[in-house]
């Protein structure tokens, strides 16, 4: 039945007032978690120092590595920094490593990046960040 001659196939009619007043707003909540243990290798650390990991990537990071309230995060975007030790013997480091280490003797990262990213599509505003 039309309303007023508006009549389309697939279109739906709202009153700008529900837009402005925000009255049909929704809010969705969720809530992340990570832990961190003892390895064989060492303890897990959670830093923002993380090596080979792009300035833009931690952009949202603290001091101590978790987001800041009230960031806008983004798909990809890093929740926590983590870094978990692993074993690497010199034989599996990349040739450019190796030079590295040999010439200049700057120690390679034995850490592993394992940080808690935002999943895919998800997007919006820190509202609390907790350390338990």
């Amino acid at each position: 039945m039309p309303w007023e001659g508006y009549n389309f196939e697939d279109a739906v009619l709202i009153s700008e007032r529900l837009v402005y007043e925000d009255i049909d707003t929704s809010f969705h909540i969720r809530k992340y978690e990570i832990q961190t243990h003892v390895t064989s290798q060492g303890p897990e650390r959670i830093t923002n120092k993380i090596p080979h990991l792009e300035a833009h990537l931690r952009r949202n990071l603290d001091k101590n590595g978790i987001v800041m309230l009230g960031s806008w995060v983004e798909t990809g975007d890093i929740l926590v920094g983590k870094l978990t030790p692993q074993v690497v013997t010199e034989s599996l480091y990349a040739p450019e490593d190796r030079l590295l280490s040999a010439i200049l003797g700057i120690q390679v990262s034995t850490s592993k990046e394992t940080c808690l990213k935002l999943h895919r599509g998800g997007r919006g505003r820190i509202i609390d960040v907790r350390w338990v």
